[in-house]
């Protein structure tokens, strides 16, 4: 007896010891990360929609510049220090390890991640030339380089998962840019501010000043382009049109109504929209089936998309606590 007595009393002590090293062991989920440009640091959402907070930032001791982060969360592509290196910076650690990208030039202009994060564009203004990156995140290397006739300066890009297809939008048309020159794929828009380019290579198009949303499918080959939504729509004002997971429907964040519009891209309708009551800046795909943030990390909440198929909402995060010293 003596001796169950006194087994049960050391299970009862090293109880707490027990638990207490499991739960620091254990995460919660991550909604994502976010770039906060008051500390020039990665921070981790935390949680997920509707219960989520900002984390403490990520430890690098790294100078960040420009930031692009991958739609899955896994990793961050990013220029540091004085002499804007591009590196890849894992997520997966609480302390961020830069892997220099091999045979990229310093100092890019933009920065752009495919859909599935497999490749990204670096565009240099200098020699108006573009950097494709493949392998990403494990095994990044410059995988071609290709130049834009002189003027064209692109607003926005958009490379394919294969790092093959780059798009660039051009004062008032979509190129298809490859090793022989630019190919004109859609003319006579007005002010091109987003391009996304699927894994069917079927981009959408963002019109900022024409109020429109194009659509252009395989963009590789005989490309077949349409409107999918104007202003009777809800389209205005424009920053950022992605499409959803499975390629039925399409998000747009309106800058001038503040509104995100959900779009039926079979039958070209609204079919649904949700009012945030912010300023929408993009739409940037975080963890989970259609999740976007919709606006920038700031001293106010930064709003979320969740776009699930049966029921979307507009969700908040609170906005970050200071840095712990």
């Amino acid at each position: 007896m003596n001796s169950l007595r006194n087994g049960l009393l050391v299970a009862l002590l090293m109880a707490p010891v027990g638990l207490q090293a499991a739960s620091t062991s254990i995460e919660g989920p991550r909604l994502g990360f976010v770039f906060d440009h008051a500390t020039k640091s990665i921070r981790p959402i935390l949680g997920i929609p509707g219960a989520a907070t900002m984390g403490q930032p990520l430890e690098s001791g790294l100078d960040l510049r420009k930031i692009a982060i991958s739609p899955a969360q896994d990793y961050v592509l990013a220029t540091e220090g004085e002499h804007n290196q591009v590196v890849v910076l894992a997520t997966g650690q609480a302390t961020l390890v830069p892997a220099v990208v091999e045979g990229a030039d310093r100092g890019p202009d933009q920065l752009a991640i495919s859909a599935g994060g497999k490749a990204a564009a670096l565009y240099y203004k200098g020699n108006n030339h573009v950097q494709l990156i493949s392998g990403l995140p494990g095994a990044p290397k410059i995988s071609a380089r290709l130049y834009l006739s002189a003027g064209q300066t692109p607003s926005t890009l958009a490379v394919s998962d294969d790092g093959q297809t780059l798009l660039a939008g051009v004062a008032g048309t979509v190129y298809w840019v490859s090793p022989s020159g630019e190919v004109p794929l859609l003319k006579g828009l007005q002010k091109i501010v987003s391009i996304s380019l699927d894994s069917n290579h079927t981009a959408l198009v963002a019109d900022g000043i024409g109020n429109q949303i194009h659509r252009l499918r395989n963009v590789t080959g005989a490309v077949e382009p349409d409107v999918v939504a104007g202003p009777k729509e809800g389209i205005a004002a424009p920053v950022a049109a992605v499409l959803s997971h499975d390629g039925k429907r399409a998000f747009v964040a309106n800058s001038k109504s503040g509104v995100v519009a959900i779009l039926d891209l079979q039958t070209k309708t609204e079919a649904g929209k949700l009012s945030c009551g912010c300023t929408l800046t993009g739409l940037d795909r975080l963890a989970g089936e259609d999740v976007f943030r919709l606006t920038e990390p700031s001293n106010g909440p930064m709003w979320v998309l969740e776009a699930a198929a049966h029921q979307s909402r507009i969700v908040f995060v609170p906005p970050a606590l200071n840095p712990e010293r």
